[in-house]
């Protein structure tokens, strides 16, 4: 029995002295830091401490909501023995970052032996920090501005919060999360915040996906009007977004910027002289090539804008909030502009548009008809005039039928 317990003994021993995990630890990292230049460049430190030599190491970064993670070499420099410095700059100028959105990013490094190790994320707001944002909270809301008193932002949550109710009985929408507005002193410096993409003429922006609403709002008598009209405008698509997650995007143009411009508690008093000049010019723009966007050059959309808002407008006055609501979600269905309207509210978006122009303009439904008619029109009439034409000139080449004889019956 004893040597049976000893040799049990013996095997244990020599399986645990073979015995090696499958992966050792050699060293960590630890320390992540990012500071940034707003704009212009960001940099991503962290401390790796190991007992063996460094092969290659690598950031990986990724902004808030994107799809893709960035993976770049970083740069290994020896602080002290077996410690070092990973690094990596990025250039902000020519792979910008979406202000106010959130990054999260960790460092990898390869070691001599081919461990691999790997830090704990970590993550950085990218605030954009030209400026020294005062704050002011009332729930759902959180104003950040950047000159003038409390009163101002005050004012600034006011139009949010009554803008809040206008939105949800427009549409019946939900809010969920917390919002952020910040309001820049001019337009020039919030424009330096905007993608490349941005839209250079707005007021306003909002990036739906970071619950995060941006305004200019210079100071003077028109302050107070322009805050009524952007914070709700741009909290309508804030609010979209939360009730409708990634079907936001499958909404036509004309009805996500319809809706907002419809929400503003201070409508813009120059939409109807827009309407009214287009109108007698024949210049309107179909409703159904504002689906995918809007026109690039600033004047036609502007005038997209003010169709919309109007055509909307007319939606809501006829079919009431319900009738926005059905059309929000056969839209957020997948259904495109025609097919989605007639669902929704039992005519197409064609037909629709044609009611919008009689009530709004006092058309003339007939004439009306004729004018959509006309293209089709032209288009008949040169595909019969051609071979009419034809025709006439073979008749008038064709050499005259000889006269038949006659005879004299006797």
């Amino acid at each position: 029995m004893l040597r049976t317990y000893l040799m049990l003994m013996l095997g244990a021993a020599l399986l645990l002295g073979s015995y090696r995990p499958s992966q050792i630890t050699q060293g960590q990292i630890t320390d992540l830091q990012a500071e940034y230049q707003f704009g212009s460049q960001l940099k991503f430190t962290a401390q790796l401490v190991t007992s063996e030599p460094v092969k290659q190491a690598f950031i990986f970064y990724q902004e808030e909501n994107a799809p893709h993670t960035t993976v770049e070499p970083a740069d290994i420099s020896a602080e002290g023995p077996g410690i070092y410095e990973l690094s990596y700059q990025a250039d902000l100028l020519n792979n910008p970052v979406r202000a106010f959105s959130t990054l999260e990013y960790r460092f990898e490094a390869t070691l001599q032996s081919g461990e691999v190790l790997r830090s704990d994320p970590a993550s950085l707001t990218y605030i954009d920090n030209r400026f020294d944002w005062q704050v002011l909270e009332e729930k759902p809301f959180k104003v950040y501005w950047t000159q003038g008193e409390v009163p101002f932002a005050q004012k600034a949550l006011d139009a949010a919060q009554v803008g809040l109710e206008r939105v949800r009985s427009l549409a019946t929408l939900t809010s969920r999360d917390p919002i952020d507005i910040y309001i820049y002193a001019n337009a020039a410096d919030m424009q330096q915040a905007l993608d490349l993409a941005g839209r250079q003429w707005a007021a306003g922006h909002a990036d739906p996906d970071l619950n995060t609403i941006m305004v200019a709002l210079p100071s003077g008598p028109d302050q107070q009007f322009q805050t009524e009209r952007s914070i709700p405008h741009e909290l309508m698509h804030v609010l979209l977004y939360q009730t409708l997650g990634a079907s936001y995007s499958s909404l036509p143009t004309w009805l996500l910027d319809g809706l907002a411009s419809i929400a503003e508690l201070s409508p813009n008093p120059d939409y109807t002289v827009l309407l009214d000049t287009a109108y007698s010019k024949n210049g309107l723009l179909q409703i159904g090539l504002l689906c995918e966007s809007f026109p690039a050059d600033a004047s036609s959309a502007l005038l997209a804008y003010a169709q919309s808002a109007s055509f909307t407008q007319y939606l809501y006055r006829t079919y009431g909030a319900e009738g926005l609501k059905s059309l929000i979600a056969q839209y957020a269905d997948g259904l495109d502009c025609e097919t989605g309207a007639r669902k929704a509210l039992g005519k197409s978006l064609t037909q629709l548009e044609r009611q919008w122009r009689q009530e709004r303009f006092a058309e003339n439904a007939e004439i009306l008809a004729f004018y959509q008619l006309a293209p089709w029109l032209v288009l008949l009439g040169a595909v019969l005039i051609i071979p009419l034409s034809l025709g006439i000139i073979w008749l008038s080449r064709k050499p005259p039928a000889r006269p038949r004889s006659q005879e004299t019956r006797g």
